[in-house]
């Protein structure tokens, strides 16, 4: 350890060393004795160390500190006085107090600020940072609930008077024990009844959950309550998503729908009404239990620290433990897909039994985690079980010493240790519902990052001119995918692509083709250079209208789920059967969408299923035809086909008359075996 790090311990205990000897003279016996004293001294010694550590610029490094070192005394003599049987000679005060108590308090101060340096991981910086993350995505949240707050004020209000009926029947139980103990007054015996059956009505959860629950499903449409503010997130992420250049569109953005954010959004709102509930709950059972013995209050108490703590560690173990086990299981069943998906192959090698072998394996790591895990929980639950058994006994034993003083009747303590069974079970739910609720709020900041983020794209053009000719023009482009800026994929790339010419971009995969597609249709925007369409930048035309002047067909198409007709119309306002037919026709699609049962109103399936491959293209080529495009980019569009079909399919786009532009994109080796369809021929760079 260097001599630096040193420095603000040292200062500390010559700091507190300074005080205790002030608080040894007059200054000292100006304080009240007894408990009143030690606490008041605890007091003084925090406000002056805080200070002078305030003015060496050291608290930072120390303040945490603090409050154990100064208080921990105070607090356990405190604490020892609530058990039977006073300590024997007592310190009055810590500055006259012996050197070992003066040991065991540092000691005692030291590893609690050890422990919860170990339970909370982040630094004071990193989790002060955190916490003002989480205050003002909450805070945001909070706004989207702000157009429900008469409905959920109304379901708040009858929270409260279900907890009032909960904490209630708990004493009137214990007032039907001491009027059955003593002298039996039926009035009282009778009232008691009463009241015990009509907070039992009242702690019904029917209205409250109801209340919690109608603001999120009253309307997707609007950012109200907890659940429906998160629902409302997604719809927002994805309504922007059309936004944003495709090169930003990750992954994780685009799993956003099956994030916990929506699978849980209808939890949401049941975990608000049992937080809100545990909490007020346990303001309310200490509010009584103080009311019956203060003593007792404070003596349950001890137990709260600790079963927190062990919550804490439980907890990450625990996420830790789930995350493996979901790799684990998703691992079992990716060798199971693999194997069930590649069975020919897995029988053309023989390798069955390796198969096998693997997916055993992958099983025995799931059931070493899933043993893990039932042990871990074992081990907690023994913990706090064992924990709430030593506490129930202390506040036995305790409360017969108060019963046998007068101070406590016995339907008081059989009250009490109602209230204290069940503020237990309440404090925990507090302390998972707020982590479980963070978590959300976690999930909540991902997709504000998301709706926060301003997409780098032009203004909209607005340019449509009643005629097109389709002359482009690559000058100078030059670009780089988002996800990847140091690897240009385009370098000053220049060439002239001419309306009535049959063009080809041939080279290598990877060299840039379908970059230069996508440049085409203003998917991406060039990091140099610009693209011209008809002598005028291809950003500046309607977005609309660009694509139905410029259309792609893809080595593999997307089909959406639907009837042929709507695939074909895929994205026009207005089109008729006679126009999507002659596509068809054109496309040479009419051939099997005769023999269909229910010809263009057939369903061809998620992602077009129910087609072959060649059909898809077919119908993909029709949906390309239909609008009558200016600009016709084929990528390797004609794959499936074979020559006889290809050839037709192309004999009914050349009958059409029309004089456009044709882009063709496909590899060396396809190239020449097409050699006489290419009129010109660039090397993409």
């Amino acid at each position: 350890m260097r001599l630096s790090d040193l420095r603000p311990w040292a200062s500390l205990l010559l700091a507190d060393s300074a005080l205790l000897w002030l608080l040894r003279g007059p200054l000292g016996a100006l304080l009240p004795p007894g408990l009143p004293g030690l606490w008041l001294e605890g007091t003084l010694r925090l406000g002056g160390l805080w200070w002078l550590l305030r003015l060496g610029g050291l608290l930072g490094f120390v303040g945490a500190l603090l409050p154990p070192f100064c208080l921990v005394t105070p607090l356990f003599l405190s604490l020892r006085a609530l058990v039977p049987g006073a300590l024997s000679a007592p310190p009055a005060r810590v500055a006259s107090a012996s050197w070992s108590w003066l040991l065991l308090g540092s000691g005692a101060a030291g590893l609690s600020w050890a422990v919860w340096a170990v339970l909370g991981a982040p630094g004071p910086q990193e989790r002060e940072r955190g916490q003002e993350n989480n205050r003002a995505f909450t805070w945001r949240l909070l706004q989207l609930s702000r157009p429900d707050l008469p409905l959920l004020a109304a379901a708040f209000f009858f929270l409260v008077l279900a907890v009032l009926g909960e904490t209630l029947i708990p004493y009137y139980s214990g007032r039907v024990i001491d009027i059955l103990g003593g002298d039996f007054d039926p009035d009282a015996f009778v009232s008691a009844i009463f009241f015990m059956c009509l907070f039992s009505v009242g702690s019904y959860p029917v209205v409250r959950v109801d209340m919690f629950l109608l603001p999120d499903s009253s309307s997707l449409t609007h950012l109200v309550s907890p659940g429906r503010s998160y629902s409302a997130a997604c719809h927002l992420s994805f309504q922007c998503l059309y936004t944003f250049p495709l090169g930003l569109l990750s992954p994780p953005f685009l799993d956003l729908p099956r994030s916990p954010l929506s699978t849980n959004k209808q939890m949401l709102p049941l975990n608000a009404n049992v937080f809100l509930r545990s909490l007020v709950k346990v303001l309310g059972l200490y509010g009584f239990m103080l009311s019956l013995s203060p003593r007792l209050t404070l003596l349950s108490l001890l137990e709260l620290p600790v079963t927190i703590a062990a919550e804490k560690v439980y907890n990450a173990r625990r996420q830790a433990v789930l995350q493996e086990i979901q790799d684990a299981v998703a691992k079992a069943g990716q060798v199971v897909r693999e194997a069930v998906g590649g069975l020919q192959t897995v029988r053309s090698f023989g390798a069955e039994e390796q198969e096998v072998c693997r997916y055993k394996e992958a099983l025995e790591r799931c059931r070493q985690l899933w043993w893990r895990r039932d042990l871990e929980r074992a081990l907690y639950l023994l913990l706090r079980r064992t924990l709430r058994l030593a506490m129930q006994v202390l506040l036995l034993n305790c409360g017969l010493q108060q019963i046998l003083a007068g101070d406590l009747t016995r339907g008081g303590l059989l009250s009490f240790l109602l209230y204290q069974e069940n503020v237990g079970t309440y404090v925990h739910t507090v302390v998972y519902m707020f982590g479980d609720m963070l978590s959300n709020v976690g999930a909540a900041e991902k997709v504000f990052c998301y709706l926060d983020r301003k997409p780098n794209l032009p203004p909209p053009g607005t340019l449509a001119p009643p005629t097109l000719r389709g002359l482009v023009e690559f000058q100078d482009v030059s670009f780089a995918y988002p996800s990847h800026p140091s690897q240009p994929v385009l370098k000053g790339l220049t060439f002239t692509l001419r309306p009535g010419e049959m063009t080809a971009l041939v080279g290598p995969n990877g060299s840039g083709k379908s970059t230069v597609a996508a440049l085409l249709q203003n998917l991406y925007q060039p990091t140099g250079g610009q693209v011209l369409l008809d002598g005028v930048p291809i950003s500046q035309y309607e977005h609309h209208y660009l694509h139905q002047q410029v259309v792609l067909v893809g080595q593999e198409p997307v089909l959406f789920s639907g009837s042929v007709r709507d695939n074909i119309a895929y994205g026009l306002k207005s089109c008729s059967d006679d126009k999507v037919m002659a596509a068809a026709q054109a496309a040479r699609a009419d051939e099997f969408i005769k023999e269909m049962e229910h010809g263009l109103s057939t369903d061809v399936g998620e992602k077009g299923s129910q087609l072959a491959v060649g059909q898809k293209q077919r119908l993909a080529i029709a949906r390309a035809l239909v609008r009558d495009p200016q600009v016709l980019i084929l990528d390797e569009a004609t794959s499936a086909l074979d020559v006889e079909c290809e050839q037709a399919v192309s004999t009914g786009w050349e009958g059409r008359g029309r004089r456009d532009l044709r882009v063709s994109l496909c590899r060396i080796g396809q190239w020449r075996a097409n050699g006489p369809l290419v009129g010109r021929v660039s090397a993409s760079s």
